[in-house]
């Protein structure tokens, strides 16, 4: 855009504002002092007008680094260096959301505060293009940030599109990471303190056809992970890497959103088959990831089902009003199969225990039948059953291994057959 002269620009600020030219150059002067040659006396007299209130058209654009506080009806352009996840809050019994994102420009970046209906208005992505117009600077933590003010907008004039890593791609050190992947298993939450400061994490594993990565949500984002069921796929959008000591590890803070994936995706023997190294039932070790095979060389007696949430599929408790799950409240159950087998191969014998799809593999019966059989027979005939036809059948399988707490015994728990 073509600069007016300087005088010109004086001039018509005077003349709009009631003050004298001399206190608007002297304005201009202060400016241009004060951003130590970072502005032009065409810049700083363009920022003048807008602090007076009669910016024109020569002042449309502003850059990052001449915003200053106080100021409203800031136009400037950028692009989207990052975008945080919207986050509820209720303050004095009103509720609200608001979402965060960075704009950068060749000067500098700053924050921007979108709020409540702003936040569903603009579904801006990393990368982008944009003009924002009619913004308010303000400070926060002694930190620029705008907003919109009334009437104000953001139009993007380039719309980048999500570009997702395989997660063989990975290495550490990496920032603003967005990948996609099935949760093929998560471990129970944990709550830790160091020193003052008290927190919660949640290890997961996600898989692709390319790789399976060790992964870490961090304090709400361990809640957040929590919701998802294992064999879901889902997105990770915004995440970062660290070198680990098993290789590159995923952290999950909290700027990063996460979402189910409409994506295809290999299915999880797939991905195990290409990542997960087969091993003999004597070389197993404690809660690592591995595939085995072997033959049934018997039916371990059981009550073949527990009670799950029929909404969410997590664990219930039994209550004196009912079954309760700790995420859905009070709810209908749902039977979940569950059975185990004695595994052997050369080497040695392990129980492995089967839950749903893959016990109802075992049984070779689909759910309906499942709860047909149980109302007709006992749990025990039907492990008696399953023993002579079973007996000498050879299956493979994708678990971990682990110490029964109630029978101290090593067992090998099934996320997969193969």
């Amino acid at each position: 855009m073509k600069e007016e002269p300087t005088e010109k620009i004086v001039s018509e600020i005077a003349k709009k504002s009631g003050k004298s030219e001399i206190e608007v150059s002297r304005l201009i002067a202060e400016k241009v002092e004060k951003f130590s040659g970072l502005l032009t006396e065409q810049g700083a007299a363009y920022m003048v007008g807008k602090a007076l209130g009669v910016g024109g058209k020569a002042a449309e654009y502003s850059l990052i680094s001449e915003l200053e506080e106080g100021m409203r009806g800031a136009e400037l352009r950028g692009e989207v260096k990052a975008v945080f996840p919207a986050k509820e809050f209720d303050k004095g019994g009103k509720k609200g959301k608001v979402q965060s994102i960075i704009i950068e420009d060749e000067s500098g970046e700053i924050r921007l505060s979108l709020w409540n209906d702003q936040v569903d208005k603009y579904k801006l992505t990393k990368g982008s293009r944009v003009e924002i117009t009619n913004a308010i600077i303000s400070t926060y933590n002694e930190k620029k940030q705008l907003s919109l003010g009334f009437n104000g907008t953001i139009t993007v004039t380039k719309k980048a599109e999500e570009k997702f890593e395989k997660l063989a791609n990975l290495r550490g050190g990496l920032s603003s990471v967005n990948v996609a992947g099935k949760l093929l298993r998560r471990f129970p939450a944990k709550e830790f303190s160091s020193g003052e400061r008290r927190g919660k994490l949640c290890n997961f594993q996600l898989g692709d056809e390319t790789a399976i990565l060790r992964a870490t949500a961090w304090n709400e984002k361990a809640d957040e992970i929590e919701k998802y069921n294992e064999g879901e796929n889902i997105e990770i959008i915004n995440g970062y890497t660290k070198d680990g000591m098993f290789g590159v590890e995923l952290h999950l803070g909290y700027s990063v959103e996460i979402r189910v994936s409409g994506m295809q995706m290999p299915g999880i023997k797939e991905i195990l088959k290409e990542a997960i190294p087969e091993k003999k039932i004597n070389e197993l070790v404690d809660n690592e990831n591995s595939s085995i095979s072997g033959k049934i060389s018997e039916i371990s007696r059981g009550n073949l089902r527990y009670l799950i949430c029929g909404k969410c599929g997590k664990k219930i408790k039994k209550m004196e009003n009912g079954v309760v799950c700790e995420s859905c409240g009070e709810v209908e159950p749902k039977s979940r199969a569950i059975i185990s087998i004695i595994l052997e191969d050369e080497t040695g014998k392990i129980k492995v225990t089967l839950f749903g799809e893959d016990a109802l593999k075992i049984f070779g019966i689909t759910q309906q039948q499942f709860e047909k059989e149980l109302a007709e027979k006992e749990a025990e005939t039907i492990c008696e059953e399953l023993n002579e036809k079973l007996a000498g059948e050879r299956i493979g399988a994708y678990g971990y291994t682990k110490e029964n707490s109630f029978s101290g015994e090593r067992e090998f728990m099934v996320k997969a057959l193969l």
